[in-house]
């Protein structure tokens, strides 16, 4: 079986709130064939009984149970009997859940969960009290993506943070305790570079200099940082500096060459190029996405799956 001619490239929500919640009902007898996508899915099964295979695995969901379905995991539904049934499907990127910049709750908990070096538990039946407080929470991010009120983003990424919250105590890590104390001591000798990069992203930063700052040489340097944040110093820097664009773009009264060296572009063609390949998008297309957020989030109807 060749599983890139399962992958599902559909975009789930959008660039400014990658999430998407389908209710998901039996078609020609199946809920949905094997496939798997990068991002994150919560299933939650709202009426009646469904046989979910994640990898070789079978689970059967009844009503009010929940399971969660890792980034890449192949997966497929099919009806358990011949009565009705649907379930809601949560299906989000794990930007959703990251911080705009390297921190604790990046490198603590949700690099090691993406990098499967921590395990959750993935089925919630509601036997235990932490998996009855993760049901209460599912059910308000499909009532909140539904109604779509005011600060319903907000809601649901609290209870998406929240829901991890819940799990991480249950969950095992797959690395050994010494390990473990070796990547924190190294997470807190790059923090130097980090905080600079963080404070000085719109100024000139070169490589020899933020060696410098951890004692390190230049090359390093460079193997060092890209084995704790997995991005290059480079890739990071103009990362971080993206994410500060798009909250320059906002403001229409300034101008993308002002935007690009407001946060330390010295090249507008430079900036464009990287704004695109980092957000699928140009600067101005994305200000047109902002111009246009209010109207097109109000009244969007309920998703439905194919």
């Amino acid at each position: 079986m060749n599983l890139d001619d399962l992958h599902e490239g559909r975009i789930h929500g959008d660039l400014m709130f990658p999430l998407s919640v389908y209710q998901v009902e039996k078609v020609n007898d199946v809920f949905f064939n094997y496939h798997w996508h990068e991002e994150i899915e919560f299933i939650y099964m709202t009426q009646g009984s469904a046989c979910f295979y994640i990898g070789s695995s079978l689970t059967e969901l009844q009503q009010g149970e929940s399971l969660l379905i890792p980034s890449g995991q192949l997966h497929a539904c099919y009806p358990a009997s011949e009565f009705p049934a649907y379930f809601h499907a949560i299906v989000f990127d794990s930007h959703l859940l990251s911080s705009s910049a390297y921190d604790v709750i990046q490198s603590k908990y949700i690099q090691p969960w993406m990098e499967q070096r921590l395990i959750l538990p993935s089925i919630y039946r509601s036997t235990d009290s932490w998996e009855q407080h993760v049901r209460p929470m599912l059910v308000d991010i499909i009532k909140q993506f539904e109604g779509k009120p005011l600060g319903y983003e907000l809601k649901i990424k609290a209870n998406l943070l929240a829901i991890f919250a819940e799990l991480l105590p249950h969950g095992e890590l797959s690395a050994d305790l010494p390990r473990n104390a070796i990547q924190g001591s190294k997470i807190e000798r790059i923090k130097p570079a980090l905080q600079f990069m963080h404070e000085q992203y719109n100024q000139r930063i070169m490589i020899p200099e933020l060696a410098g700052l951890i004692g390190m040489s230049e090359g390093h340097f460079c193997r060092f940082f890209k084995a704790i944040v997995k991005k290059t110093p480079i890739e990071y820097l103009n990362f971080y500096r993206v994410e500060k664009a798009m909250k320059c773009l906002e403001d229409p009264k300034i101008k993308i060459i002002d935007v690009a060296s407001e946060v330390g572009f010295e090249s507008p063609s430079y900036f464009i190029k990287t704004f695109k390949a980092l957000k699928q998008m140009t600067p101005s297309n994305y200000r047109k996405l902002i111009r246009d957020s209010d109207a097109s989030s109000s009244g969007i109807p309920m998703e439905s799956a194919t």
